[in-house]
């Protein structure tokens, strides 16, 4: 198309757009500039030349385009009015963006480091909001940014934008950017010099294709040419796929962390490069200190006394990195957690909300917390690279922003490090205790930390397979370092649900957590974790309720805001019969971790066992409903309805816990009595003896074999099966004694009440 043909349009008008001048012309298009008659503003139109208006490929990119930016509003992107199509062709209606481009501007001369960064900041802020919206532009250059009077980025030209899918798309070079080679031939030279290496081998191209681009640009802007250059086309793909910038272009004064955010930027390998936009923003918000609106610094006499951290972001494309993002979070707010200033939410919380950091600000309103702390975790090799957040939830200012880019052994120091500076945006107060515990480490060994986490990480899952791969892992870190509190500590938590839920046999599962956590204590008589298993261990193992109950107590005055202390105490008070003050201590233990699965099923299973069915059944529809995978909820909704004979409700629930516990021979059990009571005999038996068939290789609570037999009327086996969970020392029989509704039909029985008084129960 020559000049004078694409000039043809000037004066033409298309619906109330009338073509005022050429803007400029490019392979998917001509762009003009053009009068909107009915809001009287000026326009740009982009319209499809006419040859092409029977290409189907750009017919489907202009479309595209059209989808990608009315998706998009953000003050950096240039906006979509409306989409025409005159007399042939169609036209995309896009907001006239007056100024010049970067590539214009730079013809004038260098630009101060100043302007380089505010400019690039903001895009870092537009390539940020198109990747959230999951698009990926794919075009990124100087010529295709413009920047208006009054120094306000504008990113133009999606023209070649795609939605990124599940992961990434694969592109060629027929799919690259082109331009018109007649009339401007120095802008086809100029596209390649921004691909990435693996746009223009044809590979994968996801975010990381516009983190190279935007590294492209800011060099460009710091040194005043081009990172990868060349005499044609050929030369400058060769700069790109096997020459590195001259370092040396960049101005001496361009700072420290800048010049290793253009290198990170411009990795060939893009496993190794910055993973995520957002990780350019902190820095450059950092380095401009700009007052953008999530940017702004909290002023000084505020305090904000509640935090929530997020998961942070496992940025190294890697499941098996899950553990150091997930555990880094964990060990932050375990320190956090210790300031009694400072309401932090509980783990169990904030993880409902993995790989949601983009929504801090909402998550924090949801969650009625002051501040947010979002951060992403790299690992490459020994390099770790942290970057890390903290917004005001009201105002959505960033309080705080840093990186960390150091060796894998000082991933504790930079734990400490963030840990600190936390504190100290929140305008904390800290006493000398206080600000001790912030710097003490539990180990300085990394090998042994490493397996901490991964221990962690594995005891969360709470699946049988997670909790024995948790503690391999822990005895690993204990190898390690025989002085680790904390690993003896995840030992002792990890044997506990092993013997409560009859994964094992609680003979062989707590004299193993005792060890552990006597161990612990002996390291450390402050852990709250060791003190609150130990209660455990002494109520439903030893049956020593008053020494459960100090053990409890003292764990509570530890750590007032550790959820299983007080749902430990509350346990205990339950077997003591004081239900209103264990309700309470539970519902305490609740209100500290709201959405924690396993403090709901707590309080389901303490509703149940008070007999307050109705509320138990309430707070079970809860549990599951926040996690319909969740198998304890199931399994305490179920006993709850089984109480309030609800036998057809209770059977269901408790058939969905079976089959989510893969056949668990303590849900297998419950059901059992479900149906044993419900009438369903032949039901009861069949499972009955298919647990007789499972006691030769794995651990069958008798307790509840009991309640099966409660259920059916045959009460010599029920309380013969008693006598056999007292030898067993079973987790669950100080509770079913005292409590259990299943076990109503023993209780006028001697030998019942025998078997009261051999554990420990006078009343």
């Amino acid at each position: 198309m020559t000049p004078f043909e694409r000039n043809s349009w000037i004066g033409r008008l298309i619906d109330q757009y009338e073509v005022k001048s050429l803007i400029g012309a490019g392979g998917m298009g001509v762009v003009y500039r053009a009068r909107d008659t009915r809001l009287g503003r000026d326009v740009a139109l982009k319209v499809l030349p006419e040859e092409f208006s029977q290409d189907h490929e750009r017919v489907l990119r202009s479309e595209r385009e059209a989808r990608l930016l009315a998706s998009l509003n953000h003050p950096n992107i240039a906006a979509i009015y409306d989409m025409k199509e005159s007399g042939g062709n169609r036209c995309l209606v896009l907001e006239y963006v007056a100024g010049e481009t970067l590539a214009e501007r730079l013809r004038r001369g260098r630009l101060s480091m100043t302007e380089v960064l505010e400019f690039c900041r903001q895009i870092a802020d537009a390539l940020e909001a198109a990747h959230r919206a999951g698009i990926v532009h794919r075009d990124i250059k100087t010529a295709n940014i413009k920047v208006t009077p009054e120094g306000v980025i504008k990113v133009l030209d999606f023209g070649l934008a795609k939605l990124l899918a599940a992961e990434a798309t694969r592109t060629d070079l027929s799919d690259k950017p082109t331009l018109i080679t007649q009339a401007l031939p120095e802008q086809l030279l100029g596209t390649p010099a921004y691909m990435s290496p693996e746009q223009l081998r044809g590979g994968i191209v996801d975010r990381r294709t516009d983190v190279w681009a935007f590294g492209c640009v800011i060099y460009e802007l710091l040194s005043g040419h081009r990172a990868f250059d060349g005499g044609n086309v050929p030369e400058i793909i060769a700069s790109v796929l096997k020459t590195d910038p001259d370092w040396k272009a960049l101005p001496e004064h361009t700072p420290a962390q800048v010049r290793g955010l253009v290198r990170r930027c411009l990795e060939k390998d893009p496993t190794l490069r910055l993973n995520d936009i957002a990780e350019v923003r902190v820095q450059l918000h950092l380095e401009t200190g700009a007052t953008h609106d999530r940017v702004h610094a909290v002023p000084s006499d505020i305090a904000i006394r509640s935090l929530a951290v997020l998961p942070f972001v496992n940025a190294s494309n890697n499941p098996e990195m899950d553990y150091l993002s997930e555990g880094l979070t964990e060990s932050i707010i375990f320190s956090l957690s210790q300031l009694s200033e400072l309401r932090v939410m509980a783990r169990s919380t904030v993880f409902r909300f993995k790989d949601r950091s983009d929504e801090a600000q909402s998550i924090g309103r949801e969650l009625g917390v002051g501040a947010v702390l979002t951060g992403r975790v790299l690992q490459r090799g020994e390099m770790l690279q942290i970057s890390a957040e903290l917004v005001d939830v009201k105002n959505g200012w960033q309080l705080w922003g840093d990186q960390y880019r150091r060796k894998s052994a000082d991933l504790v120091s930079i734990e400490q490090e963030i840990a600190n500076e936390i504190s100290g945006k929140l305008r904390l107060k800290l006493t000398p205790e206080k600000e001790s515990f912030l710097a003490k480490r539990y180990t300085e060994n990394v090998a042994a930390y490493h397996l901490y986490l991964k221990g962690k990480f594995h005891w969360g899952k709470r699946t049988a397979e997670g909790l024995y791969r948790s503690i391999q892992y822990f005895r690993e870190a204990i190898e390690q370092d025989p002085t680790y509190a904390l690993a003896y500590g995840g030992l002792a938590e990890a044997y506990v649900p092993l013997g409560f839920y009859c994964h094992l046999a609680p003979t062989d599962a707590l004299p193993k957590a005792r060890a552990a956590a006597e161990k612990a204590l002996a390291i450390d008589p402050e852990l709250a974790e060791a003190r609150a298993v130990i209660a455990a261990i002494k109520s439903s193992f030893d049956w020593d309720l008053a020494g459960a109950e100090k053990e409890a107590r003292l764990a509570v005055q530890l750590d007032p805001k550790y959820p299983r202390a007080r749902q430990t105490l509350a346990e205990c008070l339950m077997v003591q019969r004081r239900f209103a003050e264990a309700m309470e201590e539970v519902k305490r233990g609740l209100d500290l971790d709201p959405l924690s699965l396993h403090m709901n099923a707590a309080v389901t299973m303490d509703c149940h066992f008070a007999r307050r069915y109705e509320e138990a059944i309430e707070y079970g529809r809860r549990t599951v409903e926040m996690d319909a995978n969740f198998f304890p909820g199931y399994f305490y909704l179920g006993l709850a309805y089984i109480g309030q004979r609800q036998y057809s409700e209770a059977v269901v629930a408790l058939q969905r816990a079976a089959e989510l516990s893969s056949n668990s021979t303590l849900m297998l059990a419950a059901l059992a009595s479900a149906f044993a009571f419900w009438g369903k005999t032949d039901e009861a038996r069949g499972i009955l003896h298919q647990l007789e068939e499972l006691r030769h290789r794995k651990y069958v609570s008798q307790v509840s074999v009991a309640a099966i037999y409660a259920g059916l009327g045959e009460i010599d086996r029920a309380l013969a099966c008693l006598e056999e969970a007292r030898r067993d020392r079973c987790s669950w029989l100080l509770r079913a004694v005292v409590t259990d509704p299943r076990l109503d039909r023993l209780r006028d029985e001697e030998q019942f009440h025998d078997l009261a008084r051999n554990i420990g129960i006078t009343n």
